[in-house]
């Protein structure tokens, strides 16, 4: 393909690839561009030998590499000292920017009082995500002002289901289409992304979840993730979550409750607007631009 098309880059995604990338690149002479989605030499379950391995591979590939992009500045920091490269170009994975007016959908739908703060949680319900850390900091909970929604499909859902039907300030709401999800998001207050420090790459990540809440203008709580945290830190749009406990998630629900959303809204939505995709589609242009002119 890259020689009947006779393009002139070869883009990888995946460190699998990369050795494939770097043959196609001799072959055809073409520049080889590592775009890699996240950091796959640290992820979770990658150990011993595997890891190692991998590790090996990817420190021999990358120094053929024309353009290295990646989706955080932790992660490109790290690459930069891991590997002795030029710092890889951050292109993060942000949406696009839209006008997003405030919703009702989920108290028209299940009954929430006007009142009542709407924590979202929003995405696949699975294991390793902290779903069940909060269905159990909510089931203790002394007091209904502030519910938590659990929009989405997975492993989990029964459970989720189930508490919802034991407990009144929990709610399960299934997953609706694309085009559709944002409406939801704006629906709620609150928006949680709770991810567990169990390997480095967990540590630097930085979700489309999280670019998304903010998107339609919703405060975040957030585990105290580096890339994570710094964001919501820097721009004043949320809590982060200290320890990973029932008492710690309260805290911050207790904490963010007692704090203007209003403002925070605001100070999210600008975030998101200032790293949306327009802008990352910018960023990513020029670095090939400067690339294919070399």
């Amino acid at each position: 393909m890259v020689r009947n098309e006779q393009a002139h880059v070869v883009n990888v995604h995946t460190l699998a690839l990369l050795p494939l990338g770097w043959l196609l690149k001799k072959l055809f002479r073409v520049k080889l561009v590592y775009d890699t989605h996240e950091l796959e030499t640290e992820t979770n379950g990658l150990h011993g030998s595997r890891q190692r391995i991998s590790k090996h591979i990817e420190s021999v590939f990358i120094h053929a590499c024309d353009l290295v992009i990646v989706v955080g500045d932790n992660i490109a920091d790290w690459y930069t000292n891991t590997y002795k490269i030029e710092r890889p170009l951050v292109v993060k994975n942000s949406p696009r920017s839209r006008i997003q007016s405030k919703k009702d959908l989920f108290r028209r739908h299940l009954s929430i009082l006007p009142e009542q703060i709407i924590l979202l949680y929003q995405g696949g319900l699975s294991r390793g995500r902290g779903i069940n850390l909060i269905l159990d900091a909510f089931k203790v909970r002394q007091n209904d002002k502030v519910v938590a929604v659990f929009m989405g499909y997975g492993e989990l859902t029964t459970e989720v289901e189930q508490a919802a039907k034991d407990h009144h300030n929990i709610f399960y709401f299934p997953a609706v289409s694309p085009s559709n999800v944002l409406d939801y998001t704006a629906s709620a207050d609150v928006g949680i992304h709770l991810i567990q420090n169990t390997c480095l790459n967990h540590y630097f990540c930085m979700p489309n979840k999280f670019f998304e809440y903010a998107m339609a203008g919703l405060p975040v709580i957030v585990s105290d993730m580096k890339e994570m945290a710094e964001a919501v830190q820097f721009a004043d749009f949320g809590v982060v979550v200290i320890g990973y406990s029932v008492e710690a998630i309260n805290a911050a629900v207790d904490r963010l409750a007692e704090l203007d959303l209003s403002q925070l809204s605001n100070n999210a939505y600008q975030f998101a607007h200032v790293h949306a995709w327009e802008q990352q589609e910018k960023v990513m242009l020029e670095g090939y631009q400067r690339m294919l002119a070399q």
